[in-house]
């Protein structure tokens, strides 16, 4: 009995806009791919679709309600979706929420970038990204891909002021 062996997975990522201007199917298939990597929150806590969360709401990271339907629309179809979502690197939620930010002596803590951070030990934070998660997972993405989603490891980590948090040496390397 010959056995059929399955295709491996060939990912692309692609803008938002590849799916709401129709040429991803076309730059999937030129690229020999059968799964499409989206970047939906980047490092600068942009959102690249509407999301339903009051903070995200309030602080305008959204995209307009029509990028959701179409990328439900495409994600019901045959692609294997993969949503990228950098977590606690995020540079304007901790500006205006300081209580979800990783803090420092001289106000939130920047690392290697100069980008703030939602702190992984604020439930607060914790609590917003999973709810942002949920509604990719709601938007029919077949995965999650998490970066940034620990404790920083770059910067001037001896800056931060870790309060109630594990001390550095403390916490479990996750990298």
């Amino acid at each position: 009995v010959e056995e059929e062996s399955s295709p491996g997975m060939a990912a692309v990522e692609l803008p938002v806009q590849s799916v709401l201007d129709g040429t991803a199917a076309a730059e999937l298939e030129q690229a020999g791919a059968n799964a499409l990597v989206l970047r939906m929150k980047d490092q600068e806590g942009a959102l690249a679709w509407a999301s339903g969360q009051e903070l995200a709401m309030s602080l305008e990271l959204g995209a307009p309600a029509e990028v959701s339907e179409a990328l439900r629309q495409w994600n019901a179809g045959s692609v294997y979706t993969v949503a990228r979502v950098c977590c606690f690197r995020d540079n304007t939620v901790p500006y205006h929420r300081n209580s979800m930010a990783l803090r420092a002596s001289y106000g939130n803590w920047r690392d290697e970038l100069g980008l703030r951070w939602l702190s992984p030990a604020s439930p607060e934070a914790q609590d917003y990204l999973v709810q942002l998660c949920a509604e990719l997972a709601e938007l029919g993405f077949d995965e999650i891909l998490l970066e940034c989603c620990a404790f920083p490891d770059r910067g001037t980590l001896e800056a931060v002021s870790w309060g109630d948090m594990a001390e550095p040496a403390q916490r479990e390397q996750t990298a």
